[in-house]
């Protein structure tokens, strides 16, 4: 299910590794990709440094905010199965 087009999964970046595969995944991916940690930040999930600084700064809870399900795409990441669908703040 999706409202305005948003599917969201809490995710865990464990390795250095993990930021770059997950960038790497992304930027071959249609539409925005968000990661965001609560309500005040979030960056580009295409972007490799905007990634490892996230992950630098030990982010909790984080978020994968897709325009479209890629849940298949990100499932290694993924820590809860079934995607929270999020009301887009555009």
């Amino acid at each position: 299910m999706s409202i305005n087009g948003k599917y969201v999964y809490s995710v865990e970046l464990d390795t250095m590794q993990d930021a770059k595969d997950m960038v790497s995944i992304a930027t071959k991916l249609k539409g925005k990709i968000l990661l965001k940690s609560g309500t005040k930040f979030s960056i580009n999930a295409k972007s490799l440094l905007g990634v490892i600084y996230a992950k630098k700064l030990n982010w909790s809870d984080i978020k994968l905010i897709c325009d479209f399900d890629y849940y298949h795409e990100f499932e290694k990441f993924i820590i809860t199965e079934d995607p929270v669908v999020e009301e887009s703040e555009d």
